[in-house]
């Protein structure tokens, strides 16, 4: 079967700490929102409001409502509209904006409150920061929108597929997270049949997902999504914002980062923006514990969650402290804080910070594995793939693992073998190599259909031959583009160690994370046509391939 339900999640009680109220929102649907209090007079209230159970140990808010309230602050954890105990259409990114104005116009009215809100959240619940902040209500002084993007849901029920390339594991998360009031965790096998098939079978199983529906309805015309009207976060927002992503996030790091670097653009408003980026991955299981197991994720482990609260919700409490309270720290906030994977934490006045270009030249040398030189080959070779979508790249993780890569971390060394993935590799690093920021690939593709998909991963190989993949990289080409190929892959601050190699890996799917090109002009989402392609990367000579890496300098 193509749609399996493995288990249902209802609404788990709200917390004996808590008081839970029934909030009006503007059109009369009532929201479930939960309220901590602290010991004495509250400092400010910190607002989240989720899609996934305000009161469920997957969220964990009950536990950080008890770590900020000891620090002085009302705490607020709402449901979203249409989710678990709230009212209304289940119905994602729509309402977020006027819900989150309304909460917080709610929250100024309270007896306990001093008027001064700060919105915080992970993921969709990042999201809804950057609405509350999109709503404008002034009583918002500061926020903290976490592993997410502000164009988040341009992507997730957005449908430009011949602009990015399509996700299929947003659509995954539409059907589990979004059908109703419940949550669903299903096993989801996403070759077994076309796309709409899959839709309907889960239809039959737990209900309409409007937004899957509305998602392969928008594909037809790939209409840009935008649920702020013209309150878009790029263009309205005024107070000061901590940036929080974390490296080992493909999902959504990218956007995150993208949103950083927008802000620190604007003449005006770029100092109300801070970074703080972990070696970690979304949901928050650390590069420093690969291979720990279960006792390491705060999700499955009581410790590992104490220890990420204390951490985590610490700093978010001191950037409020400083930006709603007038708490000053004891030494002054850096700019940029962020991790070097296998060195440590580094703070700078800019991220990225100033580094020194490392090119390194694609080579046609090589059998299975091609090189990965610092001197280019003088004559020019095209290498070439087929891109077969009834046979596409596997994914190196299951649909669900995206979201916990470090807990799940693959050895991708089997992909190598792979005849339509085109692997490039130096030879053992004779000294460490540092660096951060975004690689950037360029090159010439040409392809035989009329579009294509591209992603390229850079990886770090072990002396033992693990393979682990450090970075991501995709794209649409298309004829009205062109055969260039400039591709600056996912951020990343990273150490490869001495007697490592670096590799390249390059191909055209990465199924099921992403839906699989179809070989024609035919929408991916709903075509069945599927046909084969080929590809070939021009390497070698003057303008042959090459990965060009900022490499900086960090302590040891």
């Amino acid at each position: 079967m193509s749609f399996t339900l493995v288990e249902t999640m209802t609404p788990e009680p709200p917390s004996q700490h808590a008081r839970e109220h029934m909030v009006a929102m503007r059109d009369g649907v009532e929201l479930a929102t939960d309220v901590y209090l602290p010991d004495g007079t509250a400092r400010s209230a910190i607002l989240v409001r989720t899609c996934y159970d305000k009161s469920s140990r997957y969220t964990a808010l009950t536990f950080e409502a008890e770590y900020y309230t000891s620090r002085g602050f009302a705490f607020v954890a709402q449901d979203v509209r249409g989710k678990f105990r709230s009212g209304g259409e289940t119905l994602p990114y729509a309402h977020d904006v006027a819900d989150g104005y309304d909460t917080v116009e709610w929250i100024i009215r309270q007896p306990w409150s001093n008027g001064r809100v700060g919105v915080t959240g992970q993921s969709y619940y990042g999201f809804t920061t950057w609405a509350a902040v999109a709503s404008g209500h002034p009583a918002i002084g500061a926020a903290v929108p976490m592993v997410t993007g502000i164009d988040m849901g341009a992507g997730h029920v957005g449908a430009q597929w011949d602009q990015q390339v399509p996700y299929i594991a947003g659509l995954n998360d539409l059907l589990q997270i979004w059908t109703d009031h419940h949550g669903y965790l299903a096993e989801i096998d996403w070759s077994a049949d076309s796309v709409e098939n899959i839709v309907a079978a889960a239809r039959a199983r737990i209900g309409e997902c409007r937004a899957a529906r509305d998602m392969l309805e928008r594909s037809v015309d790939q209409g840009w999504y935008n649920p702020y009207g013209d309150r878009h976060p790029h263009h309205t927002t005024s107070i000061p914002i901590l940036h929080w992503q974390n490296w080992y996030d493909p999902g959504l790091a990218p956007l995150g980062l993208r949103d950083w670097r927008h802000f620190r653009s604007l003449a005006g408003q770029r100092d109300l923006h801070f970074l703080r980026v972990g070696s970690a991955d979304h949901s928050g299981y650390l590069l420093q514990d690969v291979g720990a197991g279960d006792e390491r994720n705060p999700y499955l482990s009581e410790a590992a969650l104490a220890e990420k609260i204390e951490t985590e919700c610490g700093e978010v409490a001191d950037f409020f402290d400083e930006h709603l309270n007038g708490v000053r720290p004891t030494t002054p906030r850096p700019r940029a804080r962020w991790h070097v994977g296998h060195v440590g934490w580094q703070s700078s006045q800019e991220y990225p910070p100033q580094s020194e270009p490392l090119t390194f030249h694609l080579s046609a040398q090589g059998s299975e594995v091609y090189g990965l030189n610092r001197r280019r080959d003088e004559e020019t070779t095209s290498l070439t793939w087929t891109h077969d979508p009834e046979h596409p790249v596997p994914s190196s993780t299951d649909i669900e693992a995206i979201w916990y890569l470090l807990a799940a971390y693959p050895d991708e060394r089997d992909l190598a073998e792979r005849a339509d993935v085109l692997t490039f590799r130096t030879e053992p690093l004779a000294e460490s190599v540092d660096f951060a920021g975004q690689a950037v690939l360029t090159g010439r593709v040409s392809y035989s259909a009329p579009s294509t998909h591209v992603f390229a991963k850079l990886q770090d190989v072990h002396p033992d031959g693990t393979t682990r993949p450090i970075s991501w990289g995709r794209a649409v080409l298309s004829e009205r583009a062109g055969d260039t190929l400039t591709l600056a892959l996912d951020d990343n601050a990273y150490r490869f160690r001495s007697g490592h190699c670096l590799q390249l890996q390059i191909q055209s799917s990465d199924f099921p994370h992403s839906a699989v090109h179809p070989g024609t002009d035919g929408n991916p989402w709903l075509t069945t046509k599927l046909l084969p392609s080929t590809q070939s990367l021009a390497v070698g000579g003057i303008s042959g391939a090459q990965l060009v890496l900022p490499t900086i300098t960090v302590g040891k």
